[in-house]
């Protein structure tokens, strides 16, 4: 019988990791974490022709909207002339005198152009306008006014730098979604964000290793960096408050990163398989620990936790399969379940003495654990919180008797209860 449940779980988690990688979900939940942000490939709509150019000296036929009383969107090129390649300056006004203020929704899509030169007065760059450039390899963004990059616009292209000019106040979902060229990303400016409109604008840039951030940087998207293979280190602006939903996760290439005092959230999955992530310090501001933070970080060697943390969320540390002690502050009052289930390398686990239950697969598969804290608080043991095969001494906090009335109470699964070595009125300075 416990044969068939170990094969099960591994078999959850093996699951529970596809799907991860199918999009960070929920991890074992029944309803995946929802993605609302648009994928790169959502249809937009195009605008209207109001205006269109005479063939220009390389034969193209440019086509625009008008925006303004004498302003225009440039909104792609017409079949009759040749469609845009190679190095393109785009004009700045129309053979009328309309000046160009805007780049349209797919207007110059799935062509073969290998660099651009925007218009000075240029200050949108709308959805997927250069989506699938594989031959775009640079734009210079900071010839215009560029406010807002919108979702997708650069999304599957070739570029290999981005610099974001101050200017920009909004870059959109995706905007350069799987630019597997792209080596390096400054940011100059802070633009907004906040939001699923704003979500996994560098995602997928597999071979990304530099970026540079505005130091005034408060919030780092969700997703905004998911999936950066390559991206090895990371420095963090000093005044950053919080880190997105999955905002490096599948980062697997990451080996270090310095979370600044001022960061106080850090959002679901945030560091979700970053396999090569060897030691972390959550800042002293942060006060809980969301839901599969530290999942799959099977490098994770230690772990430092702030003395406000109060919660530590499901799976937060689950799969954590290098890392050997864990021991959570005084004020932790709740751990979620299974937030160490894998850890297969831990020894030593001191749970906090505010703790009111052991979770339901607490510790499952913590295979190597031989000693654990467990505080008179708990008055709760959930089903598998305890390995299965392994004999764990047990330093409880509370007399001989109220552990046989825990025990009797616990649920399905924790035959280790049975064999264990229990040492009542114990401290946690024991296990040292």
């Amino acid at each position: 019988m416990k044969q068939i449940k170990f094969v099960r779980l591994a078999a959850a988690a093996a699951l529970a990791a596809v799907l991860l990688f199918a999009g960070c979900s929920d991890g074992g939940s029944s309803t995946p974490t929802p993605r609302p942000e648009p994928e790169p490939d959502t249809p937009v709509t195009t605008s209207k022709t109001d205006l269109e150019d005479a063939p220009d000296v390389n034969g193209v036929v440019w086509r625009y909207a008008k925006s303004g009383a004498n302003t225009v969107t440039l909104v792609g090129y017409s079949s009759a002339g040749k469609v845009p390649s190679g190095a393109v300056r785009l004009p700045g006004s129309t053979d009328d005198g309309y000046i160009v203020t805007g780049i349209g929704a797919r207007a110059l899509a799935g062509t073969g152009i290998t660099s651009v030169i925007l218009p000075e007065r240029v200050e949108t760059i709308e959805a997927q306008a250069f989506k699938d450039c594989t031959g775009l390899t640079s734009v210079d963004l900071q010839t215009g006014r560029v406010k807002e990059i919108a979702a997708a616009a650069f999304a599957n292209t070739g570029l290999v730098q981005v610099d974001i000019p101050e200017s920009v106040r909004s870059i959109g979902a995706k905007a350069f979604y799987g630019c597997k060229a792209l080596e390096t990303v400054n940011i100059l400016g802070v633009p907004t964000v906040d939001g699923s409109e704003h979500n996994g604008a560098f995602e997928g840039c597999t071979k990304l290793r530099n970026v540079k951030m505005n130091e005034n940087t408060k919030r780092i998207a969700d997703s905004m960096f998911a999936e950066c293979k390559s991206l090895q280190r990371i420095s963090l602006p000093g005044g950053l408050t919080e880190i997105g939903k999955a905002a490096f996760s599948k980062c697997t290439g990451l080996q270090e990163i310095a979370l600044p005092d001022s960061l106080t959230k850090l959002g679901e999955n945030a560091f979700a398989f970053c396999e090569s992530l060897q030691t972390v310090t959550v800042p002293a501001q942060v006060t809980v620990l969301n839901a599969r933070t530290f999942w799959y970080c099977t490098g994770l060697t230690g772990v430092t936790l702030p003395d406000k943390l109060t919660e530590v969320g499901e799976h937060a540390f689950a799969e954590c399969r290098a890392l050997e002690s864990i021991v959570l502050p005084d004020s932790v009052k709740t751990v979620g379940k299974n937030a160490f289930g894998g850890c297969y390398e831990l020894k030593r686990a001191v749970i906090s003495d505010k703790v009111g239950a052991l979770e339901e697969y607490t510790f499952d598969r913590c295979e190597k654990l031989e000693k654990l804290y467990i505080p008179q608080s708990i008055s709760r043991i959930g089903k598998y919180a305890l390995p299965m095969e392994q004999t764990v001494n047990i330093y409880y906090g509370g007399t001989e008797t109220a552990w046989g009335s825990l025990v009797k109470q616990a649920q399905a699964g924790n035959t280790a209860l049975s064999r264990a070595n229990v040492t009542p009125n114990a401290l946690p300075s024991q296990l040292s």
